[in-house]
């Protein structure tokens, strides 16, 4: 299933499954890497692409999706069975949303989580979907998930929210 709607005029938006574009994990992995190489400084490029190499499947965890602007890779969203060891008893995950910095405040984040969340719901039956953020709380409230609880990861504090699935 595609999930398609109109960012900008004459500009469509496709959230598709990372599976059918195996090409865009290297832009995905480099994309990750800018965002995220201080909380995890000891995954290289090589470790970054073979995470979403695991991710590019469908009906099953962990899955991922790619936003796509016309052909331009922007933005993906993954959803894995746990993303904080600690809280191993939660499942699943909404986990590594990002866009690029450059098509951000377009809603692309938001379309990436709700076909997450689709994902979730349609296709491997779970009432209700976790996510940590370090520093996006008033973003994912905005998009119908409450805080579960404070908790640190990677050395860092932040939240973990939870939504319940219509």
């Amino acid at each position: 299933m595609t999930a398609e709607r109109m960012t900008n005029p004459g500009v469509a938006l496709r959230i598709e499954h990372l599976a059918d574009h195996l090409g865009a994990i290297p832009t995905l992995a480099s994309l990750h890497h800018t965002e995220w190489a201080t909380v995890t400084p000891n995954s290289s490029m090589a470790d970054r692409e073979a995470g979403f190499r695991a991710r590019a499947q469908r009906g099953a965890l962990p899955t991922a999706f790619v936003a796509l602007l016309d052909a331009n890779v922007v933005g993906f969203a993954c959803l894995v069975e746990c993303d904080i060891d600690s809280h191993r008893h939660l499942t699943p995950w909404l986990a590594s949303v990002l866009v690029a910095s450059e098509h951000r405040r377009q809603g692309i984040g938001s379309a990436l989580c709700e076909r997450t969340a689709e994902e979730a719901r349609a296709l491997l039956r779970f009432p209700t979907v976790y996510l940590f953020t370090f520093d996006r709380r008033s973003f994912y409230a905005r998009l119908g998930w409450s805080v579960l609880e404070n908790t640190r990861c990677a050395g860092a504090p932040g939240t973990i929210m939870v939504r319940t699935l219509d």
